[in-house]
């Protein structure tokens, strides 16, 4: 046996390199870029599906435990531990894009949140499966003199199949975002179940007197060729109309009458000035309004033999000639009952129209009288209602003039032919052509006074993306006059992120007073009425005949509402449809046409819930949890739409103001690097693959599917989020931090230091303030993500990494843990920490970047049963917390950033002066620290954190004492202390390399006795 003194010499021969294997030095597989065909097949079913279905297991499992007490105690669990998602469903209609993956990703990170948070999770997700843009769609080979002879379910099976297929298609693309959900069990709007429980929604609204049907003026898409509701416009602020100021002429016993009233005996013909933008209206006329609070103004024009009647404060607006002159001036009142024609009808019988007293017309544009056309727009139906006036509105489905509603063979007819048609055809109404015959034909009549082209606000279909127009048709209408008052106060219950989103979303209720539900396409739920075949406008419905509908469809599916008629079979036989006391009528009526609005579809969707909570949970219906679900997150143009619908919806099925959701949360629209909304017609768009996988014409980087997930995060989603090349390589080195981090702790985490974990009272100081400091990044992570500031969450443990891990803790460990001997008390210090860092930034960033955690949770080393890790249940583990072990964190921050920052930060600044061509690193020098009183710190812990060879510290009386005041002491701030650093007299040791060892080319006694230390555990 060698004696100690011949192993030196022995040891003193060997080379630094001989050394190396002594070493402990990080070893894991984990892999430094992440591998995509791994991530789809193996990372992401581990992280999402198999992780979802795990803990809703056990929710089941903890809630079969107390499924037989009471609905209170029931309802109280399912408060505490349960967390719904309900999520608004995407539109089966077209591939995905960046919006699709901001939206779903945004949801997934609340859920994985509330899951480490210790709460279940529910969350299914949905699709939006009827609709026009899919009939469309579905339809686009097919000519349009096919699509007008198909039927109706040929249609519905040509969608049904377009429908399911792009949904399978979204599926597959979503599944490769990461997404914590059960795919194969999602709901479907085109879902049997759905569509019955759509169709029981419609009948409580009925029951409760909410619908009703009338002949009213819509919103109508002309390309689309069906009624639309507000929630499907939007503004083009720079649309352009020609607008006219036109003449309607008073009826010679109307002049009279107002020469009588005036008492003037030079009036002999007098026009009325009116102001339009949709001059195709004129044809629709029924009255002009008046407003008599307001003055008028009889004008004289010089050369012009009918004087003009126009409103007394804007005749200076409307563009009358200099020579002109006001003949009188008289209050609204004296126009009451006088009468007009309108020349552009031409009938050898004029007919007289009225003007009315109006309270919506204003002093404030136009004329101050107001074209009044019952069919075409909203102010105009209702003070025609008040006073009578026909609905008349002789414009189809395609947006052209009907013929047929104008007299035969009339010069109406002839004028408003579509010369290229086929000889039946009117003239389209938003054609610019049909706009400048119009405008002809009044300049030819003596009628039109001036034009101009006008930029203004104006309505567009949002999904055809062209100009709409009012026209008047029989709809069916939800009443919400009562309804929207129970929505609104119902908001106060709501938490809104951002917090505009609630004034928004109030504004949208209270500005609407009725929905149109109804649409004319086959592709939708039926709205179960039966309609008079002799006499379309009559209908017969009422809550027998919804049910009996409802228990047929239940029965024999949807599509049975949409066959043809045939008494032959049971289906088709429409006496199966109505209730015994009107199956007497059966062969005077036939079932209705009219579909629901996708938004009600959508609107239903909360019925899912109720079915969860019922049928799983066995909660009765009178005991749905209020709300429904915890969270709706869409969107901002929702508020328009699915979050307005669902309130509604929900409402109205029982007449209370509970909203179905406890918070609503939106995210803005995706922009490129110079700011600009992405759109396919500009060609900017991003598909969430390119993210993914890269793009290379796009110069985009591939940033992986925790890239993808990371991109999203990092952007304040509250407003518009920006993606492109420099801000995902931004992502991308974030990324490659965080993994190298990983791979850094995994590779200085091996089984025994796994299950060999000290309490945390038996750390050293510096590891105590990183665990401390931990805590603090845990706080202040929970309190981001509660704000649901994912940006901030992030933004903060970069910061740690950067500062607290990568420039500090780490690069001061690396000593500890490649030197000493595995079980050496300093080294397992470390490793306790390293696993405490390990346990917190998994959980920190596990909602965001589940995969690359996962993939962690893969290369832990160690076997469950020695480590106490359950690796089954790391994914769904509630947060650390170390605030009870370090009860005295804020101390111990406070005391290491007074005392040991402070002098390694003095350090780090003579460490500079003193550098050079042989001082390269700490551990060249020494130092020796001169204190008048005991410091919480030890001359091995001084060491340790500055890295140097060797550090003592020597108390003394005075630290201006001659003693060392050859030796160039620096006072540290604040602290009672001074630094002296010296480059060591001692040789460079040839296996930790600090300047330690008594002789060249050997062992530092450090680094013997870990050696002997290792081979005695051997």
């Amino acid at each position: 046996m060698l004696r100690t003194s011949h192993l030196r010499i022995i040891r003193r021969q060997a080379s630094s390199h001989s050394f190396q294997k002594t070493l402990n030095l990080p070893s894991t597989k984990f892999p430094v870029r992440s591998n995509l065909q791994k991530t789809y097949k193996e990372l992401i079913p581990q992280s999402s599906q198999d992780v979802y279905a795990r803990q809703l297991t056990s929710f089941y499992a903890e809630y079969d435990k107390i499924r037989d007490r009471s609905e209170g105690e029931r309802l109280k669990f399912i408060k505490d531990k349960l967390f719904v998602l309900h999520d608004g469903p995407p539109y089966a209609n077209g591939d995905l894009h960046l919006g699709h993956a901001l939206n779903k990703i945004l949801k997934d990170i609340i859920n994985r949140y509330q899951m480490g948070q210790g709460k279940y999770v529910y969350y299914r997700p949905g699709w939006d499966c009827h609709g026009l843009p899919i009939e469309l769609k579905a339809l686009k080979k097919l000519s349009s003199d096919q699509i007008e002879q198909i039927s109706p379910i040929k249609i519905r099976n040509i969608a049904a199949k377009h429908a399911a297929a792009t949904q399978k298609k979204q599926r597959e693309q979503f599944e490769k975002f990461g997404i914590m959900t059960d795919w194969t069990k999602p709901y479907m709007t085109m879902d049997p179940g759905y569509e019955v429980d759509q169709l029981n929604v419609f009948k409580k609204l009925y029951d409760f007197g909410l619908i009703k049907r009338q002949n009213k003026p819509v919103y109508w898409g002309t390309e689309t060729r069906t009624a639309l509701a507000e929630g499907e416009l939007e503004y083009n602020e720079n649309h352009k109309s020609v607008s006219a100021y036109v003449n309607f002429p008073l009826t010679a016993e109307s002049v009279s009458e107002l020469r009588s009233k005036l008492r003037l005996d030079n009036i002999t013909a007098v026009d009325c000035l009116i102001w339009t933008s949709t001059p195709w209206t004129l044809f629709s006329n029924q009255a002009i309004c008046f407003n008599e609070r307001f003055d008028y103004s009889l004008i004289k024009v010089e050369g012009r033999q009918k004087m003009i009647i126009v409103g007394t404060d804007l005749q200076g607006n409307v563009g009358l000639p200099e020579e002109h002159m006001t003949v009188a001036t008289f209050n609204g009142s004296i126009l009451n009952g006088l009468k007009y024609t309108n020349p552009l009808l031409n009938s050898n019988k004029p007919i007289e129209y009225p003007l009315i007293n109006g309270s919506h017309v204003t002093n404030s544009a136009g004329t101050g009288l107001v074209h009044t056309a019952p069919g075409h727009g909203a102010d105009d139906y209702l003070v025609g209602s008040k006073n009578g006036l026909p609905v008349f509105s002789p414009v189809d489905h395609k947006g052209n003039y009907d013929l047929s509603k104008f007299p035969e063979n009339s010069s109406v007819q002839d004028l408003l032919l579509n010369p290229e048609g086929n000889g039946k055809e009117g003239r389209n109404v938003l054609d610019p052509t049909t706009t400048s015959m119009i405008l002809q034909e009044l300049e030819k009549l003596g009628m039109l006074m001036k034009t101009a082209e006008i930029t203004h606000s104006y309505p567009y279909d949002w999904r055809s993306k062209k100009p709409i127009i009012i026209r008047s048709t029989p709809q069916w209408f939800t009443n919400l006059e009562d309804l929207k008052k129970l929505a609104a106060e119902s908001l106060d219950n709501v938490q809104f992120m951002p917090q505009r989103g609630k004034q928004r979303l109030s504004s949208f209720i209270k500005n609407r007073n009725e929905w149109c539900i109804s649409r004319q396409r086959s592709w939708g739920v039926p709205i179960p009425y039966f309609q008079h075949k002799e006499k379309p406008d009559l209908i017969l419905m009422d809550s027998e005949t919804i049910s009996l509908a409802i228990e047929n469809i239940k029965k024999w599916g949807l599509d049975s509402w949409f066959l043809e008629e045939d008494p032959a079979h049971e289906k088709t036989n429409i006496k199966n449809w109505l209730p015994p006391k009107y199956q007497h009528l059966a062969d005077q009526y036939r079932k209705g046409k009219d579909t629901m609005d996708v938004w009600f579809d959508s609107g239903s969707s909360w019925t899912t819930l109720v079915d969860f909570y019922h049928n799983k949970l066995n909660i009765s219906h009178e005991g749905m949890p209020k709300p429904l679900a915890d969270m709706y997150l869409e969107g901002s143009d929702q508020h328009r739409g699915w979050f307005q619908s669902s309130l509604l919806c929900k409402i109205a099925s029982n007449e209370k103001a509970q909203a179905p959701y406890g918070a609503v949360v939106t995210h803005g629209f995706t922009l490129d690097e110079k700011g600009i909304k992405m759109s396919k017609s500009i060609g900017n768009t991003i598909a969430p693959t390119d993210v993914i996988e890269g793009n290379k014409k796009l110069g985009l980087p591939a940033l992986g599917v925790d890239g993808l997930r990371y991109l999203i995060a990092q952007s304040d989603f509250t407003s518009d989020i920006t993606a492109g090349p420099t801000i995902m390589q931004h992502s991308a080195d974030a990324l490659k931090k965080i993994r190298l981090c990983f791979k850094f702790l995994l590779g200085n985490l091996n089984s025994e230091a796994v299950t060999s974990q000290l309490p945390i009272e038996e750390l050293a100081p510096i590891d105590k303030y990183m665990i401390a400091k931990l805590q603090q990044l845990l706080d202040e992570s929970k309190r981001n993500y509660t704000d649901y500031n994912f940006s901030k969450v992030l933004s903060t443990l970069q910061y740690h990494l950067n500062n607290e891990l990568s420039a500090f803790y780490f690069d001061i460990s690396k000593d500890t843990l490649y030197s000493n001997s595995v079980n050496s008390l300093r080294r397992r210090q470390v490793q306790t920490t390293l696993h405490k860092i390990l346990e917190t930034y998994t959980s920190i960033l596990y909602p965001i970047i589940p995969v690359m955690v996962h993939e962690v949770y893969n290369f832990l080393p160690g076997e469950s049963a020695k480590s106490g890790v359950d690796r089954a249940s790391l994914d769904t583990k509630i947060w650390p917390s170390y605030s009870t072990q370090v009860a005295d964190a804020a101390d111990i921050v406070r005391s290491f950033e007074q005392v040991d920052l402070k002098i390694l930060s003095t350090f780090k600044d003579m460490f500079k002066s003193i550098s050079n061509e042989t001082i390269t690193k700490p551990g060249q020098t020494i130092a020796k620290l001169y204190v008048t009183e005991d410091l919480p710190i030890t001359s091995e812990s001084l060491m340790e954190i500055l890295q140097v060879a060797d550090a003592e510290i020597i108390k003394v009386d005075e630290l201006d004492t001659v003693d060392i005041a050859d030796e160039h002491p620096v006072k540290i701030p604040d602290v009672n202390a001074v630094l002296v650093v010296e480059e060591s007299s001692m040789h460079k040791c040839p296996r930790c390399w600090k300047h330690s060892s008594p002789d060249a080319d050997s062992l530092c006694g450090r680094c013997e006795h870990e050696i002997d230390a290792s081979k005695s555990m051997n």
